[in-house]
């Protein structure tokens, strides 16, 4: 309103050239507008809605010099509530959002400080150690029984032992997983620890079921799929990759009734007289009531035997037979639960001991049979965000089997079997047979881990999320405009302003309005509302401005 008072003086000056007979009028409209009130924009508008004058606007007409002096107000509030409107829509509109780069890991080397290379290992793949070359290179044997042992097992002094004990059992005591998905949610910084202290190792068997099918027990490295959050790459960032690894996969069905495991003690209150046998075929049978005469680790209650069908006949095979699937029986006897405390309505996990599938042998045990078929398959799989993304499997050579297979059969893990089978009966939600066909797989992978060792990725990206402010078009673009109008408004206005103030006339005639109706008016109103205020009163005098020119 400023830059406004010299077109309004200049208006003023007019009227008073021109002699018009209410040149001399200054309506209380005007100095509620050239204060730059907002309720004079309304008082404006309304005196040109309703054609006649308003007893709260005064009695005079409307006049050209209060149009202009309305028009410059209402179009600056007007540009000044745009600007408003669009800076509010813009602020609720705008939001953050997380931008995902990719890019190619090679690109970063190890001298930089922040080094991606560093992030987990561009070996997230796992391969046979070159221990198994000739193994899975070879033909397959003639005289089974006089071919080496499978690269799995090491034969020292006439003691038959895996590759890598000590690997081995960390595996299989802390490397099986039940994690399948999101690892990019966990923190594996605990395994890069216990490994420096020799208490655990960097390998992972973890199980996933893609499609909701069969369930692939597989080796696999968890560091490289964990997200970090540090080295200022943003959010987070990883490594995206895919890699190849071996999988088993391992059904069972019952064969208790098959296997005629049953309870043959004649006292079952005595402990010490538990007689349970078992004949699943003439080369496996036995008593699992006591200690099996073959096996590395013999546990009490547990019995394997791998076979294969001859003129349909199972028949026990040595341990360098190869093939892909392989077929072996259990018959177990575990001290979990007395099948005696459940009625017959009772939900047990698979089998009842009205149906033949779970065996009361007393004194606690329950005893049952699994018939058991494991497939080995290379696996090409993706890791996208941590979590898998493609998964593709072809069945591995009999050669490949044989190296996974070798370990169960000569008798290692019976124990973590044996402890996997107590805590299958008690798994209501999955059947016996399901549950330990994952817990066979599992087992198997990590009994075979020491011929295996990490291998190159088949492809990599190195992934980083950085957070940034998603501005939406619209409303950005109508700020800019808005704002650029208001820009040229108020450049126009002080060009004019400049142009009429070399006027003698029009610069004093708008310095007399801003001593009339600028500061000092305000200031007198402002004490006026004290003095009001001091005094307790309501009522609000007018101002009568005619007595203020000469």
């Amino acid at each position: 309103m400023v830059l406004f008072s010299y077109a309004v003086a200049r208006e003023i000056l007019q009227h008073e050239k021109s002699d018009h007979e209410d040149a001399g009028s200054r309506p209380p409209l005007l100095r509620e507008i050239m204060r730059g009130a907002h309720v004079g924009i309304w008082h404006w508008i309304a005196q040109h809605t309703y054609r006649r004058p308003k007893r709260a606007l005064g009695k005079e007409p409307i006049l050209r010099v209060v149009d202009i002096a309305g028009l410059g107000l209402f179009t600056a509030t007007l540009l000044a509530v745009m600007v408003i409107v669009g800076d509010n829509w813009l602020h609720l509109a705008t939001q953050g959002v997380d931008i995902t780069h990719y890019d190619d890991p090679t690109n970063y080397t190890e001298n930089q400080k922040s080094d991606p290379a560093g992030i987990g290992s561009y070996q997230a793949g796992f391969t046979t150690i070159d221990r198994c070359d000739d193994q899975l290179t070879a033909a397959l044997p003639q005289n089974v029984s006089a071919a080496p042992l499978p690269c799995s097992l090491n034969e020292t002094d006439g003691l038959t032992n895996v590759v890598y004990p000590s690997f081995v059992y960390l595996t299989l005591g802390t490397g099986i997983s039940q994690v399948s998905s999101d690892f990019n949610g966990l923190d594996f910084s605990h395994l890069e620890d216990e490994e420096q202290r020799h208490t655990a190792t960097p390998y992972q068997v973890v199980t996933y079921s893609p499609g909701g099918n069969a369930s692939h027990s597989l080796l696999f490295y968890p560091d490289a799929a964990t997200e970090y959050t540090e080295f200022g790459y943003g959010a987070h960032y990883g490594i995206d990759y895919v890699a190849n690894t071996t999988s088993m996969v391992t059904q069972c069905t019952f064969a208790t009734q098959e296997c005629d495991v049953h309870a043959a003690t004649t006292d079952l209150s005595d402990g010490n007289n538990i007689s349970i046998p078992f004949h699943c075929y003439d080369d496996f049978s036995g008593n699992l009531g006591q200690t099996p005469a073959t096996g590395h680790e013999r546990a009490q209650g547990w019995n394997m035997s791998f076979y294969q069908l001859l003129n349909g006949t199972p028949t026990r095979i040595p341990v360098q037979a190869q093939s892909n699937p392989f077929h072996f029986y259990i018959a177990t006897a575990v001290n979990s639960i007395d099948l005696s405390d459940f009625d017959s309505d009772s939900s047990l996990p698979e089998g009842t001991p009205g149906n033949g599938s779970l065996v009361d042998a007393g004194q606690g045990f329950t005893a049952f049979a699994l018939n058991c078929e494991a497939t080995i398959y290379d696996v090409t799989f993706s890791i996208i965000n941590g979590s898998f993304w493609d998964f593709n499997t072809s069945i591995s050579s009999p050669q490949k089997a044989s190296i996974v297979q070798a370990p169960l059969q000569v008798g290692f893990g019976q124990y973590h079997l044996y402890q996997a089978a107590s805590l299958a009966v008690l798994a209501n939600n999955d059947s016996v047979a399901e549950t330990m066909g994952k817990a066979l797989s599992q087992t198997g992978m990590a009994l075979a881990s020491g011929a295996f060792d990490f291998d190159n990725n088949i492809q990599q990206r190195f992934r980083w999320t950085v957070s940034v402010t998603k501005v939406p078009k619209a409303p950005f673009s109508y700020l800019v405009v808005v704002c650029l109008v208001y820009s040229v408004f108020g450049m126009v206005m002080t060009a004019l302003a400049l142009h009429l103030r070399r006027r003698p006339e029009i610069k004093d005639q708008q310095a007399k309005l801003m001593v009339e109706w600028g500061p000092e008016l305000l200031g007198k109103d402002h004490r006026e509302k004290e003095r009001k205020k001091e005094d307790g009163s309501s009522r609000r005098s007018s101002s009568d401005l005619t007595n203020m020119f000469s």
